[in-house]
């Protein structure tokens, strides 16, 4: 059982988070589908509407209901979202809300409890549970038709499976909160490592996949991380099973994170300076590396 006020910021720290990457999701999906799919893509930005109703909710509660360490980790924006968002809507002609992303950034941490506002984020969470199964089967549906060739996407197959593992986590890190039980009692450090780790090397994947074939240096960079973090999942796999130590496990994945972290934050800043040749939309640049930025807090790092 957790007291009220850590329920409440823990829950709002998770949901700036992850309601963010939903909604991120969803546009993803969106914008992968042809012309054939019209109504797929209609419903990926349902989607994304909902999501970011719910996003907006959660910054509404949030000031002065999360943690300093959340805040200043930059994981729910970083300095660069509110002009990947610009660009990407300039490529895509899609709005995004960048008021609400100025509203997130200039979050206080605290612990301002109002009278009712258990109850709020109690129901928000539950919404947010029920929104990402949603999603979660969207995206389930969607890998199936694609892996028997029913349907074509411009996201890798890889990629949709990627996502929905996102969710599902999601998804279980909710449902210990409304149980009262925490988020950590299921998900230990190294579990977490094991998840993360593997998120981060199809990261590296995708992004060597994605850029230009002249993007020579930065291709090799990519896969380089990619096998660093197989190799890194599979020794925080080994000490899921006690044949590593979870120390040195931790502090591998630390020391190649800040790595991973800068590499992304280098990556996102070429692309938005136009330096960098790719199909990498700019929002997906600054969506992994808040993804870096949250699993860098997960391991004690909270500060870029």
């Amino acid at each position: 059982m957790i007291n009220q006020n850590k329920y409440v910021i823990t829950s709002l720290d998770l949901n700036l988070f992850f309601l963010r990457i939903m909604k991120e999701h969803s546009f993803f999906l969106e914008m992968g589908f042809t012309q054939r799919d019209i109504n797929m893509a209609a419903q990926a930005r349902r989607f994304r509407s909902e999501f970011e109703k719910l996003l907006d909710e959660a910054t509404q509660l949030a000031n002065g209901n999360v943690s300093q360490q959340a805040i200043a980790s930059r994981q729910f924006v970083t300095q660069y979202t509110a002009d990947a968002e610009k660009l990407t809507s300039f490529y895509t002609g899609i709005p995004f809300n960048t008021n609400l992303t100025q509203r997130e950034m200039m979050l206080s941490s605290g612990n301002a409890l109002s009278p009712d506002i258990v109850y709020r984020v109690d129901s928000l969470n539950r919404r947010a549970y029920r929104m990402t199964s949603a999603l979660a089967d969207f995206k389930t549906n969607l890998l199936q038709n694609v892996l028997s060739c029913n349907a074509f996407t411009a996201n890798y197959p890889l990629l949709i499976e990627h996502i929905l593992r996102e969710a599902n986590l999601y998804m279980e890190m909710l449902n210990n909160l409304v149980n009262q039980s925490g988020i950590t009692e299921t998900n230990d450090l190294i579990d977490m490592e094991v998840f993360w780790n593997r998120q981060m090397a199809e990261h590296a994947k995708f992004i060597a996949g994605l850029l230009d074939p002249t993007e020579e240096t930065l291709i090799d960079t990519a896969r380089d991380f990619g096998k660093e973090f197989d190799k890194l999942t599979e020794e925080a796999r080994q000490s899921t099973m006690r044949t590593i130590d979870e120390d040195t496990s931790t502090s591998d994945s630390i020391a190649a994170m800040e790595r991973l972290r800068a590499f992304k934050a280098a990556g996102t800043e070429g692309l938005l300076e136009c330096k960098i040749k790719s199909i990498i939309i700019p929002l997906l640049a600054d969506h992994v590396l808040r993804e870096a930025n949250h699993y860098l807090c997960i391991l004690g790092e909270c500060y870029p």
